[in-house]
């Protein structure tokens, strides 16, 4: 508690000792320049200063003047500024553009004293009075500004122009108080701070508002150019290095009295003064400058958007998850309310009971039969074997019911008519069963994809403006216009997203440029039109290695259309999917079940599906087709990341991947998609080298070399370089063994990846 008040009691006395040097800079400005302190008081008092160490402060300074004839009349109007201060503080208010007339009724008395050091002059002194009274309202809105806003807040115009015109009298005064080579070295070490701290455009008006004080200092207006001069080199050179701009302000400074004899003549003082300032500026560490600047870019970030960024990330996040959640609730209501078969035993009684109630109710043997069977029935053994074959006949009937029913047809009707209902039933409630396990499944991987997403969406985004600056300057430096860049993630994740207005937009230059700022190697992910004029980016890390793929096919003979159906395509996360469908047999209903297939496997794909939800969902889609509705399925996921691939197969021929180290062959031996209802495929992983080939083929190929062994004989022989000329050659071979003949759909794909940046 102790250090907290000593350093607030430290900050107070920096304060009042800031205030002394700026009542004695107002002071100063010529003769008349004391009565101008008076703004400063007045404003320091309307926004809360001491009521003591303010006006001692303010008295103290006409003594570091030397004008101590003008403190009996400042003292008249201090005290009279405090009284009426303090009646407003009474009524709990405060003055704001009153204030002018306030500080000029104040002077009254300085207006009949005048200095007692000097002569009075009531004219000379009722326009310093009329000036200060309006200057006070400058210094009160310049001084409000820094109070309430700092740089926290961006200033409005009239906050700028007053603070401009305060910096520009204490320059002035400054000028007088010692001498003018001590403000320009001031002048100039700020000028290259500004232009190294802030975007262009800012340093220029501030070079000029020094220049002011030079102007009237000198009374020569030349200066103001002079001094927008070092601003505009200081902007200029500052973006190639520091050390130039400083070096090339001190020698403008020299050539253009040179050229335009603005000082009058060049003296070494001149010289020794300006190179002081920018020498101050070049030993200050890069480190703290640029810490620096991070704090005064702060308050000019728009932080508002990027909160609203993050908080509607937050808000989707939120919102899929309760959405799967419902997803999942789905899932388990199908699951719970799932309709179980009835039994054999039940079905049996039921029928039993439906017999006795249709015909033998009304048979007019009914009481005869009774007696016969008593409490046993005679159609228990009879639907049970029904049950078992399907339906009965007159061989099925028991002998002590053939010998006492007289209406046997009647019951072999009824019992058959029964148990083709109780078939279809049960067919029916196997399917919607199915129906039912299929959505639960797409239920239950809906809800996955949406909890991945909510996972993400719920990461909030970190910004990087640092790197948001630096990678503004390196395009602007390489040409590229750029309107708007936001840099959000970091590490991999990093995404760089851009509005350009530019007609002709080089992808290559904004590739290479940005990813030699983030460090990463980025590639162009989104590109889309804003306006006619306006062009939106997006650019995030490209993975390490890519594939391109060659494809090569021909017809059975005896057919038109193709079975054999193929899908290369990217998937989410820097994924390749390769798959190879082969219909059953050849022809259109062979196509049309091929490429339903793998329309439905790359969809699913794309979605974010996992693998096994896909491939169950796909092979019980054809497995409750009543039509023999299979297909040999190969498929291959590699991750362009780190180049890992998994290989599916469900009754495809065998494949290859062609490497430096050899050849390896990837088999399967599991049936195709659609022949039985759970059905597991053949699945293995492995990690693959740049520049290795994958080849896969249909059983069209295969057949024709008969056998692993020669296929891999013949790929000895061929350059695996080129993947379009590789499945070229491959079926050109297969057709060869074939005598010329295509005696069944054949395709061969070959997929070679490789190193990007190699």
């Amino acid at each position: 508690m102790r250090k907290k008040r000593s350093l607030r009691d430290f900050k107070s006395v920096l304060l009042y000792c800031v205030l002394l040097l700026i009542f004695v800079l107002f002071g100063s400005v010529g003769n008349f320049g004391g009565v101008l302190a008076i703004s400063v008081f007045s404003s320091v008092l309307a926004l809360g200063g001491s009521w003591l160490a303010t006006p001692v402060a303010f008295l103290f300074s006409f003594v570091i003047t030397g004008k101590s004839g003008m403190i009996a009349s400042m003292a008249i109007a201090s005290i009279f500024l405090i009284v009426v201060l303090l009646i407003y503080k009474g009524f709990d208010n405060k003055p704001k553009y009153e204030l002018p007339l306030l500080t000029l009724l104040s002077l009254i008395g300085y207006l009949l004293l005048g200095d007692i050091l000097a002569p009075n002059d009531i004219v000379r002194q009722a326009i310093v009075s009329a000036i200060a009274s309006v200057l006070s309202l400058i210094t009160f809105i310049a001084f409000r500004a820094i109070k309430n806003k700092g740089l926290k807040v961006k200033l409005r115009f009239d906050e700028k122009l007053s603070l401009t015109v305060c910096v520009t009298i204490m320059g002035l005064g400054l000028c007088y108080l010692t001498t003018p080579l001590i403000w320009k070295t001031i002048s100039v070490f700020i000028i290259l701070l500004s232009a190294f701290i802030f975007r262009t455009g800012i340093t220029t008006v501030i070079s000029s508002a020094f220049g002011i004080s030079f102007a009237l200092y000198y009374g020569n207006v030349s200066f103001v150019a002079l001094f927008t001069l070092f601003g505009v080199i200081a902007e200029s050179f500052t973006p190639f290095s520091r050390y130039v701009a400083s070096a090339t302000v001190v020698a403008s400074d020299y050539l253009l009295e040179l050229a335009f004899s603005v000082y009058g003549g060049y003296a070494i003082m001149d010289f020794i003064f300006i190179f002081v300032g920018a020498f101050a500026f070049c030993i200050i560490p890069t480190k703290f400058i640029s810490r620096l600047k991070e704090k005064l870019y702060v308050f000019r970030e728009k932080q508002l958007e990027r909160q609203s960024i993050n908080r509607n990330r937050t808000m989707v996040s939120n919102r899929l998850y309760e959405i799967s959640t419902v997803f999942t609730e789905m899932a388990n209501a199908f699951v719970r309310f799932k309709k179980s078969a009835p039994s054999e035993s039940s079905v049996t009684l039921s029928i039993d009971k439906e017999l006795k109630r249709k015909i033998c109710a009304e048979c007019r043997n009914f009481e005869t039969c009774k007696r016969t069977f008593k409490d046993s029935s005679p159609f228990i053994g009879l639907i049970g074997i029904g049950l078992a074959k399907g339906k009965i006949s007159f061989i099925d009937l028991p002998k002590e019911l053939s010998q006492t029913c007289i209406s046997p047809n009647d019951i072999l009707y009824a019992t058959n008519r029964m148990l083709a209902d109780y078939k279809n039933t049960l067919i029916a409630n196997m399917n919607l069963s199915s129906g039912r396990d299929l959505i639960a499944e797409q239920a239950v991987g809906v809800s996955e994809v949406l909890k991945g997403l909510a996972l993400e969406c719920g990461h909030l985004l970190k910004y990087q403006t640092r790197l948001e600056r630096n990678l503004s300057s390196a395009l602007s430096k390489c040409g590229l216009n750029v309107l708007e860049l936001l840099i959000f993630g970091e590490g991999e994740n990093i995404v760089v997203s851009i509005i350009t207005d530019m007609k002709e937009i080089p992808i290559d230059k904004f590739n290479y440029t940005i990813s030699s700022v983030v460090g990463l190697n980025v590639t162009l992910t989104e590109k889309s039109g804003i306006t006619d004029d306006k062009t939106f980016l997006s650019f995030s890390k490209s993975a390490d290695y890519d594939a391109v793929f060659g494809l090569a096919s021909a017809t059975k003979q005896s057919s038109s259309i193709s079975g054999d159906t193929h899908s290369v395509t990217r998937i989410p996360n820097d994924k390749f999917l390769i798959a190879l469908s082969d219909g059953m047999g050849s022809g259109e209903n062979a196509e049309k079940v091929s490429s339903t297939s793998l329309s439905l496997i790359e969809s699913f794909y794309k979605a974010g599906l996992s693998s096994n939800l896909i491939l169950k969902t796909v092979n019980k889609l054809l497995s409750v087709n009543t039509e023999d509705t299979f297909t040999a399925l190969d498929i291959s996921v590699i991750d362009l990341k780190t180049l890992s691939a998994d290989f599916i197969k469900y009754g495809s021929p065998y494949g290859f991947i062609l490497g430096d180290d050899g050849i390896k062959i990837v088999e399967g031996n599991s049936l195709p998609l659609g022949i039985l209802e759970e059905l597991k495929p053949s699945v293995c992983h492995t990690d693959l080298h740049s520049g290795d080939m994958l080849v896969f083929m249909t059983d069209g190929i295969s057949d024709a070399f008969g056998s692993s062994s020669e296929a891999i004989e013949f790929l000895r022989t061929l350059p695996a370089k080129n993947p379009q000329s590789l499945a070229e050659e491959i079926l050109n071979k297969a057709s060869n063994l074939n005598n010329g003949k295509h005696l069944d759909d054949m395709t061969v794909l070959a997929v070679r990846v490789f190193d990007k940046f190699a």
